[in-house]
């Protein structure tokens, strides 16, 4: 009884320890806030089902443009007992940190480390390829993280039970696809369960996790899956790219995923059990293989975010390595891998703090002075869609489509097959149809994507009437501008 006591008494200390590093952040950043405009499209998102109607997106849903269904549930959760909505975003992210750090920690128990050893890895894991501003990002990221880090717990547990094929039930509903992985883990755990009762048992759980969330989205939005990534897909069209662009896209975002947790990835190797190694490899290249055929730019969005679901899978390698033969071999590369942890730590870091005070200070400036100067509900064409519609009145029109489903059907019909070529006609093509009076866009994205140029070529009149202001120093290209936007004379007179 007394090791059972001082085992949880160290636990909760640990847990206690991980939430004190949140806290810290919390203080030093000045408050909750989040680098990307993703973590807004979650607030916003709350803020229509707290309201029962959308006055920024007329008409749509508040599961349109939500990836994680299980996030934004959690994230309503937390606003019932925490007053400010970023507050609760915050707390939500900081709580998945310390769910991935237990995950963690449990997952190297059970292959055999010893106590200290798996705190190290654990807390280390906050620190290693700086995981820690990925779960401060106000997305789904952390949960993500989480979840892979307990189906490998619950995976190497000695007695498996129901509880993982209740997380592989909502593991799709959490990231897209983290669906693999529920396919391959439901697998593992049919394939080497004992008794039929315990089967049965365990595809009724999953579909008790599963199904809430299948008719929710299927209500909400008509489709059983989020719309997010293939808005994504046809917007920014990698699909039909030529192959040398896409291995560069792929080959550039791995290359710094691997000097960013170089050398410790080499530890996959010594995952055991064996089902699980080759359940977990076979879940790592159809996931890169899927990205490359589909998506290859995107590795890189949001720094590299969508990688980040491999890191617990690369630190479950490195328990699995100091608890086996392969000892000593994990202990050089960790030793190695201490002149690494600080590259991939202040990639992130200076990320993280480049977007809050500049990309995200201009957007919110910018929509502070739409909200003084542009009387009314003046409808506006956007690319990031969540500050200013969490924060703005106007009525918008998302030209990627997230939030805005009817704009991906042109990227379907002409963005996506033509590679990109014919983008600034889809955008065109969009405004055309919606009529907006005004653009709000990244100078980065204006530069990528042609926005204003394009928009100039297809007989629009664009004029810049703001900048938004940011820190100093802020690079150009993260400075959000809003034009006025006058529809071509021929779409005029035909009105």
């Amino acid at each position: 009884m007394e090791l059972i006591l001082k085992g949880r008494w160290t636990i909760a200390a640990f847990v206690f320890a991980t939430a004190a590093v949140f806290a810290v952040v919390y203080l030093v950043v000045g408050g909750a806030v989040f680098p990307t405009d993703d973590a807004f499209i979650n607030l916003h998102n709350a803020q229509v089902i707290h309201d029962g109607h959308d006055e920024n997106y007329l008409g749509v849903p508040a599961l349109v443009g939500a990836t994680s269904g299980v996030h934004l549930v959690l994230l309503l959760a937390i606003e019932k007992v925490v007053f400010s909505d970023t507050v609760a975003l915050y707390v939500l992210g900081a709580s998945c940190g310390v769910l991935y750090v237990l995950g963690l920690f449990f997952a190297s128990i059970n292959v055999g480390c010893h106590r200290s050893e798996a705190m190290l890895i654990s807390v280390g894991g906050l620190i290693f390829a700086g995981t820690l501003f990925q779960l401060l990002n106000g997305m789904d990221t952390g949960l993500a993280m989480a979840v892979v880090a307990w189906n490998i717990k619950l995976l190497t547990d000695k007695r498996r039970t129901i509880w993982i094929s209740l997380l592989c039930g909502i593991m799709p509903f959490i990231r897209p696809e983290l669906t693999l992985l529920s396919v391959g883990s439901m697998s593992i755990l049919l394939l080497e369960s004992g008794t039929c009762r315990f089967k049965i048992a365990a595809c009724t759980t999953l579909l008790l996790g599963a199904v809430p969330f299948l008719v929710w989205y299927w209500f909400d939005t008509g489709s059983l899956v989020p719309s997010t990534v293939g808005a994504k897909t046809y917007y920014f069209a990698d699909s039909y790219a030529d192959w040398p662009n896409k291995l560069l896209f792929v080959a550039l975002a791995m290359a710094r995923a691997a000097v960013a947790c170089f050398p410790l990835f080499l530890c996959v190797r010594y995952i055991r059990p064996r089902s699980a190694g080759i359940m977990l490899a076979m879940f790592a290249a159809i996931f890169i293989g899927s990205y490359f055929w589909k998506f290859p730019s995107g590795l890189a969005h949001n720094g590299s975010r969508y990688l980040y679901i491999f890191v617990p899978i690369i630190l479950f390698g490195v328990a699995c390595g100091l608890s086996s033969a392969a000892r000593t071999k994990t202990l050089r590369l960790i030793w190695i891998s201490i002149f690494f942890l600080p590259l991939g730590f202040g990639w992130q870091l200076s990320d993280y703090w480049t977007h809050i005070t500049g990309h995200q200070k201009s957007l919110s400036d910018a929509v502070r002075w739409i909200n003084e100067n542009l009387p009314g509900r003046p409808k506006i064409l956007v690319h990031d869609a969540g500050y200013v519609a969490y924060a703005g009145h106007a009525q918008l029109v998302d030209l990627v489509g997230l939030k805005t489903p009817a704009a991906i059907e042109f990227h379907k019909q002409l963005t996506y097959p033509s590679a990109g070529k014919l983008r600034s006609k889809a955008i065109a093509d969009i405004a055309r149809s919606f009529n907006p009076e005004y653009l709000l866009a990244l100078q980065e994205w204006d530069e990528k994507f042609g926005l204003v140029d394009g928009l100039r070529q297809e007989g629009w009149a664009v004029q810049e009437v703001y900048a938004g202001r940011a820190s100093a120093n802020t690079p150009a290209s993260d400075i959000y501008h809003i034009y006025k936007l006058r529809k071509p004379v021929s779409a005029v007179s035909q009105s």
